[in-house]
């Protein structure tokens, strides 16, 4: 009797009881339920093979042992997606309460980083009466939206209530200004502007809400949104210890994946870019010390600098079919 393939056949078992714990999910793009027959990108321990309560805990910040869910690469679209996820529930209690996502940054140079996305913008857009933001944090890209463009109207969809006082604060005074926890509460329309800055990584249904974005805008309406390239130099370079695989992204896009995504759900894509963030180069180097599992003391012998750096990401500007 070969003990060794009686083991492994154990484990597998347990492994697939344990993800009838979770959320089953079809591609979010094309709705197909074929896999390919291996996972593209699978982390030390898939987050598929824990419970719930072994999870949760390392929902937030970024590790060397990073947990996150097996990434498949749909046959049919080519979309990089979790086939096995939190359910809906579980992300609403996961992000109910979340700190901001200044990834330890201060304020001012987090809000230079949200000043180059609306400088982007801005290059490509005259005007704003009417301005919609998906998960605006507290508020930095809807500062500079306010100031660059100067909407009448604007509505903020944020759901984590915890930061709903900063975000108030940090908006100031608009002519009317609404903030909800979900895109079904917005009661205005028509709006000829509406941003997702590292949103459409989140989504559980990305496809459903470029949709519903879509039916809530003016004809000729814009949308902006930064999200990450999964076909980066960067994610090429350090593989699965690129940090945005980890449980908060149920897919990742690349140039070609988004720009199907944006056309299913009623937008066209017209440019697309690599975004830059400022970081101090000290804080770059402990991030980057922590998720290689490396001492974050040795982040002291780097000048706290601040530099632009690119990440991987991508910035785009769509308009409405």
């Amino acid at each position: 009797m070969n003990l060794s393939i009686g083991k492994k056949r154990e484990e597998t078992i347990k492994v697939s009881k344990i993800q009838e714990m979770w959320a089953q999910r079809p591609c979010p793009l094309c709705n197909s339920t074929a896999l390919p027959a291996c996972a593209e990108v699978i982390a030390a321990t898939p987050a598929e093979s824990l419970t719930y309560q072994e999870v949760k805990e390392s929902f937030v910040g970024l590790r060397h042992d990073q947990i996150f869910f097996s990434y498949y690469r749909c046959p049919s679209c080519n979309i990089l997606y979790c086939p096995w996820y939190f359910s809906t529930e579980q992300l609403e209690n996961l992000y109910s309460e979340m700190p901001n996502n200044l990834m330890g940054e201060d304020k001012s140079t987090a809000s230079r980083t949200q000043s180059g996305y609306v400088r982007w913008f801005a290059k490509r857009i005259k005007s704003v009466e009417s301005f919609l933001e998906l998960g605006p944090d507290i508020g930095l890209v809807t500062r500079e939206v306010r100031d660059t463009f100067h909407p009448n109207r604007v509505s903020l969809i944020e759901p984590n209530k915890a930061v709903h006082p900063e975000l108030r604060s940090n908006v100031g005074q608009v002519a009317a200004l609404e903030i909800v926890q979900y895109l079904s509460e917005v009661t205005g329309s028509a709006f000829e502007l509406s941003i997702g800055i590292h949103v459409f990584d989140h989504l559980l249904f990305p496809l459903q809400d470029f949709r519903s974005l879509a039916r809530t805008s003016s004809p000729g309406a814009h949308l902006g949104l930064v999200v990450h390239n999964e076909d980066s130099l960067l994610r090429k370079l350090i593989t699965k210890k690129w940090p945005p695989f980890c449980l908060q992204h149920p897919q990742l896009y690349n140039p070609e994946t988004l720009a199907a995504a944006l056309s299913a759900g009623g937008w066209q894509l017209v440019s697309i870019g690599k975004s830059t963030n400022y970081f101090h180069l000290n804080h770059i180097a402990k991030m980057g010390l922590g998720v290689l599992g490396l001492p974050n003391a040795l982040s002291r012998l780097v000048p706290s600098i601040e530099t632009p750096i690119n990440l991987g990401n991508m910035i785009a500007l769509a308009v409405r079919n």
